[in-house]
């Protein structure tokens, strides 16, 4: 793989961990504090917490390992010998 193609492929995985921090971000503040506070969950929880503290982190334990096995490559980062 040239440098140039490794800088590429850095690059990408760079943005993707970006967007998937943004987004986790985001979805932890919606299932935080759009549920009343007073709907209990399937587990005995308050709705927002299994929602924000339980469901969320699964979900995007998942999506993570999809984008890492889809997006990610493994690639050398020592200096090519011309």
């Amino acid at each position: 793989m040239k440098v140039n193609e490794r800088y590429k492929q850095t690059a990408i995985e760079a943005r993707w961990a970006i967007w998937l921090t943004v987004f986790y971000a985001i979805g932890w503040c919606v299932c935080a504090y759009l549920p009343q506070s007073s709907t209990m969950g399937a587990l005995g929880f308050p709705l927002w917490f299994e929602l924000s503290c339980i469901y969320l982190p699964i979900a995007f334990v998942i999506i993570t390992y999809l984008v890492v096995k889809k997006i990610y490559k493994n690639i050398s980062l020592d200096k090519e010998k011309h």
